[in-house]
């Protein structure tokens, strides 16, 4: 990775720049380093004016390099490079249906996973315990048990995130799906949800939660919290 990537912060002042397949390698192990990814789980797409690149299936996001990405068109027709990840339906679901999207990150964090096993599947799952939770995501569905890469997962997916509002999906049992207008704005949402499921964890799901009057407030608060 060092032969293709700068440091992060070389990749957080060019946020409406061109993503390159460098760039895309990097976002990807950053994914990895976080821990919101392990072994060959996860994947990630970016649309590229009218491309899209994705990852490969059987990759582990930790060694993405240019030439294993794949690249394709608004279709879901491989232009370059090998077999995409078995949820490309998820990815190409979604970018189909936001205009407003160019990124979709799937994570199979397994702090997210474990609430998930504990949570009954529905449109309000996790409490709002934190203010950039509640900012940015709450509330947030999370969808029942569905194969990966399944029609049946794809068009559930897309479904919820056909409402111009969602950000962020729960998948019980599989992890979560995010997206934004750029890698870090769905990363900053991954990791939010990451740090809640964590504290949901940790207080055995007893932690005080905000009211709702104070959700109302940060959510009309100008500027992240």
């Amino acid at each position: 990775m060092a032969d293709y990537v700068p440091g992060l912060k070389d990749h957080s002042i060019r946020l409406n720049s061109p993503v390159s397949k460098e760039d895309f390698c990097f976002f990807c192990r950053v994914l990895y380093d976080r821990h919101l990814v392990t072994g060959v789980g996860g994947n990630l797409s970016i649309r590229v004016g009218e491309q899209i690149f994705i990852t490969p299936s059987g990759y582990s996001l930790r060694d993405m390099v240019p030439d294993v990405v794949i690249t394709m068109d608004k279709e879901g027709r491989v232009l370059e490079g090998g077999i995409p990840t078995k949820d490309v339906e998820v990815h190409l679901g979604i970018l189909s249906k936001r205009p407003d999207v160019n990124v979709v990150c799937h994570v199979h964090g397994a702090f997210i996973i474990a609430a998930t096993t504990l949570l009954d599947p529905g449109p309000d799952s996790l409490p709002p315990i934190t203010p950039g939770f509640v900012y940015f995501v709450y509330p947030l569905a999370l969808i029942p048990f569905m194969v990966p890469g399944s029609k049946e997962l794809a068009r559930a997916t897309t479904e919820q995130f056909s409402e111009s509002g969602c950000s962020a999906l729960l998948l019980q049992n599989h992890g979560l799906v995010t997206v934004g207008e750029n890698f870090q704005e769905a990363l900053n949402i991954a990791e939010e949800i990451d740090e809640v499921a964590r504290i949901y964890l940790l207080t055995d799901g007893r932690a005080r939660i905000i009211k709702d009057k104070n959700v109302r407030d940060i959510k009309e608060l100008k500027g992240s919290p």
